[in-house]
């Protein structure tokens, strides 16, 4: 059966409404039976254009993905397949997305994906071997035709028909994670994303916040807001920081428990209050809305689609009743008073990390950058005579342990022979961030922690941003997409290889200039 195109609805300028499903662990439990059950009785209703399928959430093993998708378009229902980038390389997603496209399933959402937990025996070795803005780039091309080699030439492989779609993060609450989180937004929508996904958060001028900023550097592009049907269990767990990348703050947790307390344990003011945030979403002007939740049933879904149709034109009161921040946290933009939402006016953005934790080794680093490293000046054009020479007399694998032994002592290097340093001023991604990420930081950080070390490890973009910020460059984390790691070169010198323009550094692609905020 043909999918439900969602990018036809989207020009036409239907609402979306998507549903998330969770397929769990297993080929055929009464918990699978029962989600599917409740997909069908959806596509009978209408209202619901697409069911969203998760990617082994929460670092979970779970049946495929794809697998549920089949299932449902069997049924006449459009799927939308999560892909993350944790549990494959890059030839197995080509592969994933070669079988979509052939059974006849376009829509998918590029993810970074949540750090593995849970396994058989254990927990099991991540991949990460691209992120989501490198994955959109592949699928872009494989839209285009994918040029492969094939004997002595390249061969064009016919265009596939995918609809991509990615994620946003706004529920940050410092300056150095809220920044980087759109600037990495930025590179997924150049890379070809064609509509984005929030996370949760139940804070309607986080959420004006991300529609404002689109609209203020000209990105044009759907976004739809993800609201989930909260309870107290699952918003203690969120509360905890139990699902990275969503936020809930200890007001609305409160509100959460005494709900609970009532006759119907709180079903009908957990739906009263999705109903109002998928009010304040159209009335903000986004595209749709994805709604989640634990335990929901079809009737539960179409309950709070009627209340939020009652809702609607009193959007605006509800938009300063949803304001369910965190005290203290940082916003983009100045707040109107008038509606409790945003203005047009960039906030100030005065924080700042000086401290030995973040600063390290960085001065240094810059300083050794622009001697040996800048192309054409200082002392590059001897190094790059002493590398040619080098690699013509012992070849591209000889040694290099000084050069390794160095960058170990001041960076952790994992001497992969494709630097990315100098993109994430001098904190090496391949050793320092759990998930090798080299476009931008994951969803899952808070308060500038880590999502795998918290309390531990601050997250490498987090500490970039202030590097930078001191010498008031950090907006160069947007300037760039850098491609994945090349193989080819791990264990030889990325001196060299920088040297000859072959690494990340000659193939990054520069982004375009936009209106500046």
């Amino acid at each position: 059966m043909n999918e439900n195109r969602l990018d036809t609805l989207f020009e036409n300028g239907t609402f979306i409404v998507t549903c998330e499903m969770i397929p769990g662990r297993g080929a055929d439990e009464a918990h699978q039976s029962k989600e599917l059950e409740v997909a069908r009785e959806l596509a009978i209703g209408g209202r619901v254009h697409a069911m969203s399928i998760t990617d082994n959430p929460s670092g979970n093993p779970a049946l495929l993905a794809d697998c549920f998708a089949e299932d449902l378009l069997a049924a006449g229902i459009t799927p939308l397949v999560h892909m993350s980038c944790k549990d494959r390389n890059r030839s197995q997603l080509e592969s994933q997305l070669w079988a979509l496209e052939r059974r006849g399933i376009h829509h998918v959402l590029a993810m970074t994906g949540d750090y593995p937990v849970t396994g058989f025996s254990g927990r099991p070795r991540p991949v990460f071997d691209l992120d989501a803005v490198q994955l959109l780039q592949m699928i872009t091309e494989m839209n285009k035709g994918l040029q492969t080699k094939a004997g002595k030439g390249l061969v064009t492989l016919k265009p596939t028909d995918f609809f991509p779609g990615a994620v946003a993060s706004p529920f940050k609450w410092t300056e150095g994670e809220l920044l980087p989180q759109y600037y990495k937004l930025e590179k997924k929508i150049e890379a070809g994303a064609r509509f984005i996904i929030s996370q949760v958060g139940y804070d309607a001028r986080k959420m004006d916040e991300l529609i404002r900023y689109l609209r203020l550097r000209e990105l044009n592009v759907p976004v739809i807001a993800n609201i989930f049907i909260l309870g107290a269990g699952v918003g203690k767990m969120m509360n905890a920081g139990n699902f990275p990348g969503c936020f809930v703050s200890d007001e609305l947790l409160a509100k959460l428990q005494e709900d609970a307390k009532s006759e119907d344990k709180g079903k009908s003011a957990y739906r009263l209050r999705a109903a109002k945030m998928i009010a304040i979403a159209k009335g903000l002007g986004y595209a749709g809305v994805h709604l989640g939740g634990i335990n929901i049933t079809a009737a539960d879904i179409e309950q709070v689609l009627d209340a939020a149709d009652a809702m609607q034109d009193n959007w605006q009161e509800y938009a300063r009743e949803m304001s369910y921040g965190k005290k203290g946290g940082f916003y983009l933009f100045e707040r109107d008073s008038a509606t409790g939402l945003n203005l047009d006016v960039a906030a100030s953005r005065v924080e700042s990390r000086t401290d030995l934790k973040v600063q390290g080794n960085y001065p240094l680093s810059r300083v050794a950058h622009k001697i040996a490293f800048t192309k054409g000046k200082g002392i590059y054009p001897a190094m790059s005579w002493v590398s040619h020479r080098g690699e013509a007399a012992k070849g591209m694998h000889r040694g290099h342990h000084i050069e390794h032994l160095g960058k170990v002592f001041m960076y952790g290097c994992r001497d992969c022979g494709d630097c990315g340093l100098h993109a994430t001023a001098y904190i090496c991604p391949m050793s320092q961030c759990p998930k090798n990420q080299r476009n931008g930081p994951c969803g899952g950080s808070s308060d500038g922690w880590c999502e795998v070390y918290p309390g531990e490890r601050y997250c490498i973009y987090y500490k970039a941003y202030h590097r930078l910020k001191r010498y008031e460059k950090e907006t160069s984390l947007s300037e760039m997409i850098w491609p994945p790691v090349n193989w080819d070169f791990f264990q030889t010198s990325a001196w060299s290889n920088y040297h000859h323009d072959r690494d990340n550094n000659a193939l990054g692609l520069k982004m375009p200039k936009r209106p500046e905020l």
